[in-house]
């Protein structure tokens, strides 16, 4: 899938700080926690495209979702990228916010894809990809991209290649570097990006039959 990053703004910037990596309590240990993440993503989701509307936030929660992490929420349509947005940081006062707001954006706002139809919300396949900090490297050849992502900073803004996106490194670079809107020769910033992906079910098929996402933890 694709990524665009919303931009960081001084609210961004003072969230790093306080971000964490919360992604042990969404590992397949946690199912409750999962789900709910999953869940909360897909109403907001479903929420906006049919009301166009940002969901209330629901007043039971649980506690891993009153933290704060980074997150991106995308969706696939047969196997195919249809929409993808997130951050870096967290922008939100909680990763449940967060959830509903990249949920609201996905649908939206990617400017790489027109904005999601009601009529195609039952053949999506929801993502929820829970970010840890991201981390600064030198060398980003040294890089897995099946369980590591690479995110680059240039001058203009930031680009993200999520964990997974593609089994080539080498693509995976230079679609950060693209979505940074680093000119060629240009001298950036990269950064290892970790993430656990909790995925829905194919459409038509019931949790308990279809296999488990990979998680992107290591």
């Amino acid at each position: 899938m694709r990524v665009t990053v919303r931009a960081l703004g001084l609210l961004a910037l003072a969230c790093m700080a306080s971000a964490s990596d919360v992604r042990p309590l969404f590992s397949e240990d946690h199912p409750a926690n999962r789900k709910a993440a999953l869940a909360l993503a897909r109403q907001a989701f479903d929420t906006y495209c049919l009301q166009r509307r940002t969901l209330s936030l629901p007043a039971v929660l649980p506690d891993a979702l009153r933290l704060r992490s980074a997150v991106f929420v995308s969706s696939m349509v047969n196997g195919a990228p249809r929409c993808c947005m997130g951050s870096l940081y967290p922008t939100q006062p909680s990763l449940a916010r967060e959830i509903i707001a990249s949920a609201c954006a996905a649908a939206a706002v990617d400017w790489r894809f027109a904005p999601i139809r009601p009529t195609e919300l039952q053949r999506l396949q929801l993502i929820v990809s829970i970010l840890a900090p991201p981390e600064s490297i030198t060398d980003p050849k040294a890089l897995d991209p099946l369980v590591e992502g690479v995110a680059v900073r240039s001058a203009k803004t930031t680009g993200v290649a999520l964990p997974g996106e593609s089994p080539h490194l080498s693509r995976m670079i230079e679609w950060a570097r693209v979505r940074s809107g680093a000119v060629a020769g240009e001298r950036v910033s990269y950064f290892r990006v970790r993430a656990v992906r909790i995925i829905e079910p194919p459409p038509g098929r019931t949790e308990a039959s279809a296999r488990p996402g990979r998680e992107e933890d290591e």
